[in-house]
This record gives C-alpha cells, structure tokens and sequence, in this order.
C-alpha cells in the first residue's frame, strides 16, 4: 500500500475515533441505560422513615436535614452508610425469581420461613406511601431469601446481600 492510501486509513480511524468520543459511543446491546429493577418504587431520596423490626430488635429511623437518627434501638455505629445501602439495594436490585400464587400455594407457605419472618422492614416515603417486605428463609442453595411484599400472594427470592445489609443496619453483627 502506498503512503497516501495509509494516511487516508489513519485519518478515517482518526475521525471514527473523534466521531466516537463525541457522541458517547456506540449504541447497542449492553449499553442501555441503568433502571432500577428492586421491589422498592420509592425513590431512595424520598425515604422518611425506616423500621426495622428482627427477632433480636426494633429499630425506628428517621431523615433529618442532618442525615438519619435512630429513635428506637441501638443501631450499629454505621448504621447511616449501611441504611442508605441497604434502602439503595432494595430499590435496585431485582429479584431472583418471583413464584407465583399456585406455586406458593403447592408448596406450602411454611416453607419459605414467612411465618413469622427473620427480618421485617416498612419504608415511609413522601404522603402516605409505605413499602413493607418481610423476609424469611433462604433457598436450598443459600444464596438467596424468600421474601414476600405486604399485600402480595407472590414470594420473590431476594440476593442474600440484600437481606445481610438491612440485618446490619438493624445491629447484626
């Protein structure tokens, strides 16, 4: 190749790079833009007050200008990072799987540890909103925990992160 044809290639591969840096790159599969896929439709922002109510604890948090203050309970001494952690997972981490109302029902409720739930947790955001997700078992694998909505037949099976990290807002260890 001689060199005019060389600098006609380097110039296109330098204009498809500019072109590239320019617009934000290549649209396709892959690139698509982040969507939270959580249980949680209150926006993270708009949360007011959480309780998170185990076996071993109630606590009861509420958003001031300041950040979040404990009102009930003696939460863990980060519990402001692990609260916004854990209210950030719920709102964009989807669930594994969702059984369905026959499925639930042809295995028994017993089975998923609903009955009373390990963890309980009831979000308040802005008006009269509430979300409210109970927690139970985990799967025969360990990964994941049943958890069932306030109001819902379904159970969904949750990442075991997400639970850990609400279990550690609360003061698990």
């Amino acid at each position: 190749m001689n060199r005019l044809a060389w600098a006609v290639a380097a110039l296109g591969a330098t204009g498809f790079l500019a072109a590239l840096a320019f617009t934000g790159g290549r649209g396709g599969p892959g690139l698509e833009p982040f969507v939270p896929k959580g249980l949680m439709t209150i926006p993270v922002e708009d949360v007011r007050e959480v309780d998170v109510i185990a076996s071993h604890g109630h606590w009861h948090f509420v958003r001031t200008q300041a950040g979040w203050r404990a009102t009930q309970g003696a939460p863990a001494a980060t519990f402001e990072t692990r609260l916004d952690s854990a209210l950030k997972l719920l709102r964009n981490s989807g669930p594994d799987r969702v059984l369905t109302e026959a499925e639930v029902a042809r295995a028994g409720v017993a089975q998923f540890g609903l009955a009373p739930p390990r963890l309980r947790v009831v979000v308040s955001g802005p008006g009269a909103s509430v979300f409210a997700i109970s927690f139970g078992g985990t799967n025969p694998m360990g990964l994941s925990h049943y958890a069932r909505l306030d109001g819902r037949q379904e159970i969904a099976l949750l990442p075991a992160f997400v639970v850990e990290e609400w279990e550690r807002a609360g003061g698990a260890p």
